[in-house]
């Protein structure tokens, strides 16, 4: 019976998944690992499943930064042949990360650029700033000063009727 082989294969790897979840630390990852990163074993639960199979599918949601180290690691514990699939399928998001290396010195070097602008400019507000208060101080202090000899000639009696400016 079709459908006892089925439910007998599916009793076999759920077994496989509470024997990890016992007798690992980090059963989450293990599975990952165990299932996921191997083609053969996800090709088959995703029929098991009646779920469409795609190589690709699991690299959909992955930020290709991490890439190589999943790709190693998926070597390392499933073979060349696992290797192999994953440089295949990931073979443009990899020479994306490339380009991007190449590209990163170059784009720290224009952020550094508009940084030591944005101060450049930061420090000529400043100075501006201070220019325009001390004309401005300066116009008051002599202003404050012609107010102060004119009280001094009214108090003093020499002054001659309502100061008009």
């Amino acid at each position: 019976n079709y459908s006892c082989s089925k439910c007998a294969e599916m009793e076999k790897h759920i077994r496989s998944s509470l024997t990890i979840n016992r007798g690992s630390d980090a059963p989450g990852q293990l599975k990952v690992i165990e299932t996921q990163l191997n083609s053969v074993l996800r090709m088959e639960l995703c029929r098991l499943q009646g779920i469409e199979y795609s190589y690709n599918s699991i690299f959909a949601n992955i930020d290709d930064v991490f890439l190589p180290n999943i790709i190693a690691l998926a070597g390392q514990e499933h073979g060349q042949d696992e290797l192999y699939r994953m440089l295949i399928a990931t073979a443009p998001d990899l020479t994306s990360i490339i380009s991007r290396r190449a590209v990163l010195p170059e784009r720290i070097a224009e952020n550094t650029a508009q940084v030591v602008a944005l101060n450049a400019a930061h420090v000529r507000q400043v100075a501006d700033l201070k220019a325009e208060n001390l004309q401005q101080t300066a116009a008051l202090d002599v202003k404050r000063l012609e107010l102060e000899r004119e009280l001094e000639s009214i108090e003093s009696g020499q002054g001659g009727g309502p100061f008009i400016s």
